[in-house]
């Protein structure tokens, strides 16, 4: 028995696999997900989102976004992710350090709260995805 696991951004289908586990990062922490779980639905924040299949496991890292699981089918729906491995920390870098600047930049024009916290967590999607690729084999 598995887990079909679908990660989706507005891009596209980023994975669609059949795993025997996931984990997610929720609103609510680590949410570790086998065969046969109960149905859920919750809240995903920027983070690594960790999958294994026949003892191998891989490690993603998404936006936020939010998961839908039922009959072990787990969608999970993010504003982006990547593959650890395809990780440039380089531009990773480049990127957080843009949305810092356009954070500062956000907070003396007095943007509303919605638009500096969408900033906010693009400063820590680029930050997990910068310390996912520099933890990466």
């Amino acid at each position: 028995m598995a887990v079909r696991l679908e990660i989706v951004t507005p891009e596209g289908t980023v994975l669609e696999r059949a795993v025997d586990s996931v984990t997610v990062p929720t609103e609510s922490g680590e949410v570790g997900i086998l065969p046969g779980h109960i149905p859920l639905a919750a809240i995903v924040i920027p983070g690594l989102l960790h999958f294994a299949t026949n003892g191998k496991r891989e490690s993603i890292a998404v936006d936020r976004g939010f998961l839908l699981l039922q009959s072990d089918v787990l969608a999970v729906t993010v504003d982006g992710a990547i593959d650890v491995a395809n990780i440039d920390a380089e531009e990773a870098t480049k990127a957080k350090k843009r949305a810092e600047e356009a954070l500062e930049e956000a907070k003396k024009s007095h943007m509303d709260r919605e638009e500096i916290a969408q900033l906010e967590a693009q400063i820590r999607y680029q930050l997990i995805k910068k310390r996912a690729r520099e933890m990466a084999p």
